[in-house]
């Protein structure tokens, strides 16, 4: 089943690149960012090549890996974003209860509102564009590099992020804190989450 990093800002330019592609290489051993991704044109895919080196999975330790992510750039509207908060679930039927004729109608909807928090929809109305990444949580591969993309997007942005599969929201400060300590084991973490922040996006 698929999941969605959708990554909230006002900004993303192809002059942050070759910044992705060095903070990647911080804590990871991204060898490519694929010359034909462009946040202008950002409806379609981001390949990245990489190397694994880590002891869990070393039969791919000596592989250069390829992943594809798919990827999108829209205008956000924070207006617009609640009206499809609200969920319809279709409640059928079952033959027993058709059999016995205890609803009169087939089908029943019933409206299901999911809530913003005040303080993300705060941070919402600042922003008209969302960045979503579309990742399988079940694959290690891109579990791992999807959490680390999408932070460091966020963190270069300014943005705010929400992983759709926890259903939980980030902000530039605490984003890549947050994604390094779900990633890394606490042996390898001292080696990533000291690192140098760059300065996000103003």
């Amino acid at each position: 089943m698929s999941a969605y990093i959708n990554i909230y800002t006002n900004t993303l330019t192809d002059d942050l690149i070759p910044t992705i592609l060095k903070r990647l290489n911080e804590h990871e051993n991204v060898l490519d960012l694929n010359s034909s991704f462009s946040f202008r044109n950002a409806n379609g895919s981001l390949p990245i090549i990489f190397k694994w080196d880590k002891p869990s999975l070393e039969i791919f330790n000596e592989n250069n890996l390829k992943l594809n992510f798919n990827v999108s750039l829209k205008s956000f509207d924070l207006r617009e974003y609640k009206k499809k908060l609200f969920k319809e679930k279709i409640i059928k039927q079952s033959f027993i209860q058709k059999l016995l004729g205890l609803f009169k109608k087939k089908k029943r909807k019933v409206a299901k509102p999911v809530k913003l928090s005040a303080e993300i929809e705060s941070q919402l109305q600042n922003y008209n564009k969302v960045f979503s990444i579309k990742y399988h949580p079940g694959d290690v591969f891109e579990n791992h590099f999807a959490t680390l993309i999408g932070a460091i997007i966020t963190e270069l942005s300014n943005g705010v992020c929400h992983f759709t599969k926890e259903n939980t929201w980030y902000n530039a400060k605490n984003v890549l804190r947050e994604s390094l300590v779900n990633l890394y084991t606490l042996e390898e973490l001292p080696n990533h989450i000291n690192k140098n922040a760059v300065a996000v996006a103003s």
